[in-house]
């Protein structure tokens, strides 16, 4: 029961932090992130009712948090793509730009 516990602990407090890189920055809706080898940490089914999709990360533009209402996340093969969408944002998102997720992310290359 115990080692249950903690591997329960593990997985609610092991938050990530990733760099996206630009992907698709002239789609005409979204300028389009994202995380390469990555994806969504499993969490065991019962803890899925506790912690919603959008509260199991966070994501900075520039150290600026981004409400969930601003972008729509997917997986995509071995990537984390994150679809910022254009008509939210009362600035140009640009390749220059820091933009960082961090949470329930793993890197697929790290064993």
């Amino acid at each position: 029961m115990i080692r249950d516990l903690k591997k329960i602990l593990i997985q609610m407090n092991e938050p990530n932090e990733i760099s996206l890189v630009p992907y698709d920055m002239v789609h005409p809706v979204y300028w389009i992130w994202k995380a390469p080898n990555t994806s969504l940490k499993d969490l065991y089914s019962f803890l899925h009712k506790l912690r919603p999709e959008h509260a199991r990360f966070d994501i900075f533009i520039n150290g600026q948090y981004i409400l969930e209402k601003d972008y729509i996340l997917e997986q995509k093969g071995n990537d984390v793509l994150v679809n910022f969408k254009r008509a939210n944002f009362a600035y140009s998102l640009s390749s220059s730009d820091s933009i960082k997720i961090e949470g329930d992310i793993k890197n697929n290359n790290v064993n």
